[in-house]
């Protein structure tokens, strides 16, 4: 970046802000803003309401489930059920705030919050019930065990002696450097792959054990504890572990496929189609076992029709592949004429091998998250997603709350740690600023937010190379009529996100589209950022819950190759009881600049509330939920 770095600044028109650095900062622009139409809402001012039943991963639930819905303020309450997959219909509800209630069977009892202020353009709110067996217990993440600069370079002659099968001489190093690096899971995986390969089975499984220890969510450990029970022929025990690793949304299709063998052993059917159908979608190019997979659950589940698609997909995209030639025996031999009961005994599983490190899973630990398009979260199946009702009254539930007040305050914490080319980071820094907003009406169906940070000292907040402003606008601004046209929308269905169920829209700028949402800019030129990312909005409430983007191509120019933001929203209630705002709670952000790599945690809390009618009358908020 030379000897003087530049400053980056990123505006994000209409919203809060999130503080990297100085020396550039990322903007978004004000402009007048277009209509909005109100859907839903009957001549009446009366709503009739749908409430659909899944179970955690969005399937039917075949029992019947009982909802409750009920309201203090319209005095409403009535019960209806909602059996075998279809809604529990509720009638000639006024406008406001219910409480919905479900019970089932197997399931714990969920409560959610619906608002009912702008309908739901036809579309049912969903609820998802978990299991009896979950606990509720909100996961705990525990802090990465950083390894020290000093030790790094032993690390890295361990993990080339790996890379070139020189197993002993990887193990001799790790043996030696494990006790100083305070247990670093990273340093305990790789250890256990050496022992793998010596044939120290046993060794092997306690380093795995050990690197979860320090970090449960350690997706390279799960997976390998995992294939060493299913080659065992212990299924049952394996199963925890994948669970474990296809939960966390790091470990990529291969823990998905693995799931699906362990449920097919134990005639797990639905579960087992489940993951291999997201197996396949995940797997794109690679997706030849996963399919041939699928097509031998839906066959041992009866789903003959099922199968033969699966396996006619799998002849002609992938030809070439020795699976497709397993795949036409199949399709030749197999009695497909009509469906039929599940069969008695499991379908032939191909196991896969003992755990096999390529080059990339040794030599980088993945140091941010995967670009947007290169996964695909899971949706519930056959539930339609009207795209434009979603982002209308998303717009508008957003709009009737920012309009309310007229300024707020948190306590903003931002970390920041570089990362080495191993995808290892440093020792984090931490600062601690007062962020305010201030909220402008703009025209007569926008707003305008003004934000800023400021130190202990009541300096401007900005004094790191990258500074990052506009959090609440990034969810703000994507939503907002002006900007619309400026991006594809894509509701691709409703998704599981923490445990609430979401509408999942993805969004790309135009390709003609240039002057975007968001900007760096340096202290000579701005630039400006086309994007592509997700919205998930709540079912209940159409609250946006998570913003995700990232770059929609690289800029050569600027030598910016990764800019990835996520941002979590939350309802953060304040002490009055009858205020309620949804403000970002976190934000993370991978930036890959001028040959350097950075990540950003910003957490948001403290709210201080300024309402419109209250001249200045400060509410303390309650602790947000956090999961």
């Amino acid at each position: 970046m030379g000897t003087k770095p530049a400053t980056l600044g990123m505006r994000l028109c209409l919203s809060v802000v999130l503080a990297i650095a100085p020396p550039v900062l990322l903007a978004q622009r004000l402009s007048n803003t277009g209509p909005v139409s109100t859907i839903g809402l009957g001549a009446t001012g009366e709503f009739d309401l749908d409430v659909a039943v899944r179970d955690a991963h969005g399937n039917v639930i075949a029992s019947e489930a009982v909802v409750r819905v009920s309201s203090e303020r319209t005095k409403y309450n009535a019960i209806s059920a909602a059996p075998n997959g279809s809604p529990a219909r509720f009638h000639r509800l006024a406008t406001g705030e219910y409480d919905v209630e479900v019970t089932c069977t197997g399931f714990r009892k969920t409560k959610e919050h619906v608002s009912l202020d702008f309908g739901y353009g036809g579309m049912p709110v969903y609820v998802y019930l978990a299991p009896e067996s979950d606990s509720g217990a909100p996961r705990v993440s525990t802090p990465a065990v950083v390894l020290p600069p000093q030790l790094r370079p032993n690390m890295e002659r361990a993990m080339e002696d790996l890379r070139k099968g020189r197993y002993a001489a990887a193990e001799k190093t790790l043996t030696k450097l494990l006790p100083k690096s305070r247990d670093n899971p990273d340093v305990l995986y790789n250890l256990g792959v050496c022992e793998m390969h010596l044939q120290n089975e046993e060794l092997a499984r306690r380093d795995f054990e050990r690197a979860l220890a320090t970090d449960p969510n350690h997706d390279l450990a799960l997976d390998a504890l995992a294939q060493m029970e299913l080659h065992n022929g212990s299924p049952a025990t394996a199963v925890p572990f994948l669970e474990r690793a296809v939960a966390s949304g790091r470990a990529g299709w291969r823990a998905d496929f693995d799931l699906a063998s362990a449920y097919l052993q134990l005639r797990r059917l639905g579960e087992a189609e489940s993951e291999a159908a997201r197996a396949a979608r995940l797997a794109k190019s690679e997706a030849a076992a996963p399919l041939y997979l699928l097509g031998q659950i839906q066959y041992a589940a009866g789903k003959k029709s099922d199968a033969k698609r699966s396996w006619e997909s799998l002849a002609k995209a992938f030809a070439s592949d020795p699976l497709a030639a397993q795949a036409n025996k199949g399709l030749a031999e197999l009695d497909f004429t009509e469906d039929s009961a599940a069969s008695s005994s499991a379908a032939s599983l191909p196991f896969l091998a003992a755990p096999e490190l390529a080059p990339s899973a040794v030599s980088e630990h993945p140091w941010a998250p995967p670009d947007v398009d290169s996964v695909i979260p899971d949706v519930a199946p056959g539930v339609a997603c009207d795209t434009e009702a979603v982002i209308d009254t998303a717009f508008q539930r957003m709009k009737s709350q920012l309009l309310d007040f007229e300024k707020f305050t948190a306590t903003e914490r931002i970390e920041q740690e570089e990362i080495d080319r191993y995808g290892w980071p440093g020792p984090p820094k931490s600062r601690q600023f007062s962020y305010l907003v201030l909220v402008y009406p703009l025209g007569k169906n926008s707003m305008y937010l003004e934000e800023s940070r400021y130190d202990n000292t009541g300096a401007p907040g900005v004094h790191d190379a990258i500074a990052t402003t506009s959090l609440n606008a990034l969810g703000v601004n994507v939503l907002q009529p002006y900007y619309r046209d400026r991006f594809t929308f894509t509701c691709e269905g409703l998704a599981r996100l923490r445990g609430l169920a979401a509408w999942q829209v993805h969004f790309e700028q135009k390709p003609d589209v240039h002057d975007g949402i968001r900007s760096w800019k340096t202290n000579r030129k701005t630039y400006d950022i086309p994007l592509k990312g997700w919205l998930w909005i709540s079912s209940t409430n159409f609250s946006v819950l998570r913003v995700e983007t990232d770059l929609r191509e690289a800029i050569k120019e600027l030598q910016l190759n990764r800019d990835h933001l996520l941002v979590e929203y939350g309802p953060v209630q304040f002490a009055s009881g009858s205020k309620q705002l949804w403000l970002p709670w976190t934000a993370e952000m991978f930036v890959d600049f001028h040959g350097k790599r950075y990540h950003y945690r910003h957490s948001l809390t403290n709210y201080l509330l300024f309402a419109v009618d209250t001249s200045e009358t400060v509410s303390k908020p309650h602790e947000s939920p956090r999961e």
